[in-house]
């Protein structure tokens, strides 16, 4: 997606890509979905919105958000039907950065930890 999109997403590019179309009921819907609410709906302007998604406690210090980043991840690639090698083949292909986003061998070590976690317990919570 990141090289067909500039300023603006059409419908028609989520449409065409092949994101995994998850929605309740799906393995991994909650799970992910839950972990995505509690790193993006912090702050007061998100307060309604977290009650209407059951009163989450938004992720708000790193150590935290950096642990739920990593499970985001490995379930994405669990949802994607990625198995270990292919998963670890797109880990190694990710460049690391240190700024902005922390993107170090560590975090996808995390990551594929979590993976190996998820792949044994599934997206229990």
């Amino acid at each position: 997606m990141r090289t067909k999109v500039d300023s603006h997403a059409s419908k028609y590019k989520f449409e065409e890509s092949q994101a995994p179309r998850l929605t309740d009921g799906d393995d991994w819907f909650h799970y992910i979905a839950d972990r995505a609410a509690k790193l993006n709906c912090y702050g007061e302007e998100f307060a309604e919105m977290r009650e209407r998604l059951g009163g989450i406690e938004p992720a708000t210090d790193m150590e935290t958000r950096r642990e739920l980043q990593a499970e985001v991840d490995a379930a994405v690639f669990h949802a994607y039907g990625l198995d270990e090698e292919e998963m670890q083949f797109v880990l190694d292909d990710f460049h690391r950065v240190s700024n902005p986003r922390i993107m170090t061998e560590a975090y996808f070590e995390k990551v594929a930890e979590k993976y190996a976690h998820l792949r044994d317990v599934g997206p229990m919570e």
